[in-house]
């Protein structure tokens, strides 16, 4: 069963599921071909497609048909495969229990280790020339947010707090402590700080929360 981005679909839900359907398992079609199957007139298949393209997700390209003006067909863009199921977090999970299972949890700690030095090296960058610890979290946060986190940073009195609100590889992170551990060394290692975390997603908190020390201004 295909599940889609509800949030997308506010109005006409079904006509425009129907034309993604359709365009996902033919490859393409044009918009003639569309309207034979969809109880819909060409004109409305254009307009659906109209706003399917200007959300990012259709594109089209002219063909050739004999004498007379190239028509079009219509394919999917990348950005709606994410509208269909995605498994890449049980593939991950998958592989990791194998590589427990035959190789033993010192296998596992290296391999969040290698993703610790590899995402330190990527986000060193972004925090070069940041003085204060305040700079150094905004910048931070631009990379997390890059990388699929909803982060939020709010200010205490002598102590700044880093709120995770979605975390990308919470399953994986259910089944293995290792991937909290090497973040919190992550951030330990990025803002030269004796970070704190307080709570986990992946124990059942609303967000993973840390806590950085540094009177916030400076």
């Amino acid at each position: 069963m295909i599940f889609f981005d509800m949030n997308f679909f506010v109005d006409e839900r079904s006509t425009k599921k129907e034309i993604l359907l359709l365009l996902k398992k033919s490859g393409g079609m044009s918009i003639d071909e569309l309207s034979k199957i969809i109880p819909v007139t060409p004109m409305g298949i254009r307009q659906h497609l109209i706003t399917l393209e200007k959300k990012g997700l259709v594109g089209y390209a002219p063909i050739k048909k004999g004498v007379g003006r190239p028509g079009f067909v219509y394919k999917l863009n990348e950005a709606a495969e994410e509208l269909f199921p995605q498994t890449y977090d049980n593939l991950a999970l998958g592989i990791l229990k194998d590589i427990r299972k035959h190789d033993g949890n010192e296998k596992i700690g290296k391999i969040f280790d290698w993703r610790r030095e590899r995402i330190f090296n990527e986000s060193k960058e972004a925090l070069t020339g940041k003085e204060t610890v305040g700079e150094k979290l905004d910048a931070l946060k631009g990379f997390l947010e890059n990388e699929g986190h909803l982060v939020e940073i709010s200010n205490g009195t002598d102590h700044y707090n880093l709120k995770q609100y979605h975390c990308p590889i919470k399953k994986v992170a259910a089944e293995f402590e290792e991937a909290c551990s090497s973040e919190l060394r992550l951030y330990r290692d990025l803002l030269g700080k004796d970070v704190k975390r307080t709570q986990t997603v992946s124990e059942g908190a609303d967000a993973c929360l840390y806590v950085i020390p540094g009177k916030p201004n400076n």
